[in-house]
């Protein structure tokens, strides 16, 4: 069931901003952490498979967790979910701070509650997502998802440097600060009113396996939804690789570290750009055309990063530009998915679409490695292009992108 209340816009629509500061919040404390793991272990012990082991165990859940967290927000109630999370990360996440100034840095300590923050936050992440419509009328929607895009992107600007500063203080000031964070999202959900799922839909299946199966079912029975998970998700894997290679780029010119960080800056703020800005783009342009060009942009400027490789700032206006196209992509996409996928559905939708599309993230590293490794940085940024531009011809062909237009 659809929100029904005044329409005074996002502004004036109470939930919807509570929704958005608390989960703003959240993700910034998680943001926050996940540098903060790997940067703290590196620096304690001068151990880079150490700092990777604790990473590790921070992504982990993004992986495993995805899919029993779906059926998990469809089954239960969803605002109590997310009370749940933030109690138990705020309970994790706090246990570093004492456990350092009683007992010192412990590695598997970092690294078990590395893991459990991180699947406590796909938990939140999924339900914050499908409690959506919820809260705000479907004339706002795609407005909605542009703010909560554009926050994200903003969270993940502010998380690496807020870590590295934080740190600077005390090893344990960022696990504390997020500790912080989460206690305030926590405030933010209990003021929450409105009931964030539809009040009645289907009855569920009993079994857990039987319920992920519907949601996979919907899913492959989408052929829109099939086509953007598969784009997303390679696409993604190029930008991983693309990514190493600008660092690599960065460095071979000379640059600091100080540098890469500039250039990273910059693309972070193209995102925040690009989600603020979907809505004029989505108002003008199909979603087709969206899809289509979005990767035909994104094949011509992949290239250019060579030619902007002795300029950093020029390299980060060109990467800030390709995340902007990313955003309002994202924006686009998440909009009219939001809308089609029933309420009972939701939460197991996302989660399956979400481990599709960024499940190979993981993998992208690797590839990039050995692709430089392979072929240096103009053979990996000249394949990186040609993929693309494959891309951009299977999005034109695809009979899922081209049901769209009628």
């Amino acid at each position: 069931m659809t929100a029904t209340v005044p329409d005074r816009g996002l502004r004036g629509n109470r939930d919807f901003l509570l929704l958005w500061s608390g989960a703003g919040l959240s993700f910034l404390g998680s943001r926050l952490s996940a540098f903060a793991y790997p940067l703290i272990v590196l620096w304690a012990t001068g151990s880079a498979a150490a700092a990777g082991l604790v990473a590790f165990a921070a992504q982990l859940p993004y992986l495993l967790v995805q899919l029993p967290a779906g059926v998990a927000v469809d089954r239960f109630d969803r605002r109590k979910l997310m009370i749940i999370c933030d109690l138990a990360r705020l309970v994790a996440v706090g246990s570093i701070p004492v456990g350092m100034i009683f007992a010192g840095l412990n590695l598997w300590h970092l690294a078990v509650v590395a893991f459990v923050e991180g699947a406590f936050t796909v938990v939140y992440r999924i339900a914050e997502r499908a409690a959506l419509p919820s809260v705000v009328p479907e004339q706002h929607l795609t407005t909605a998802m542009s703010r909560n895009e554009a926050r994200e992107q903003a969270a993940g600007l502010l998380g690496q440097p807020g870590a590295g500063v934080l740190t600077a203080v005390t090893q344990w000031f960022p696990f504390l600060a997020t500790a912080v964070l989460h206690a305030f999202s926590l405030g933010t959900v209990l003021m929450i009113k409105k009931p964030l799922q539809a009040d009645a839909g289907p009855a569920e299946p009993q079994k857990p396996l039987a319920a992920l199966m519907e949601g996979l079912r919907w899913m492959a029975g989408h052929r829109f939804a099939r086509a953007a998970a598969g784009l997303i998700a390679v696409s993604n894997l190029l930008f991983q690789v693309l990514m190493l290679s600008v660092l690599v780029i960065v460095r071979e010119d000379g640059g600091s570290q100080t540098v890469a960080a500039v250039v990273s800056a910059v693309s972070g703020i193209g995102g925040v750009l690009g989600a603020l800005g979907a809505t004029f783009w989505i108002r003008r342009i199909s979603l087709p055309a969206l899809v289509i060009g979005a990767n035909a942009l994104w094949a011509l400027l992949v290239p250019t990063t060579l030619l902007a490789a002795s300029n950093p700032v020029a390299l980060g206006a060109v990467y800030g530009l390709m995340s902007y196209i990313g955003a309002v992509w994202t924006v686009a996409v998440s909009a009219y998915l939001v809308r089609i996928v029933p309420d009972h559905l939701r939460g197991r939708v996302t989660s399956v679409a979400t481990l599709l599309a960024y499940g190979p993230l993981a993998f992208g590293s690797l590839l990039g490695g050995f692709a430089l490794a392979t072929l240096g940085v103009t053979g990996s940024v000249l394949t990186v292009a040609g993929v693309m531009a494959a891309l951009t011809v299977l999005a034109a062909a695809s009979p899922g992108v081209r049901s769209l237009s009628r």
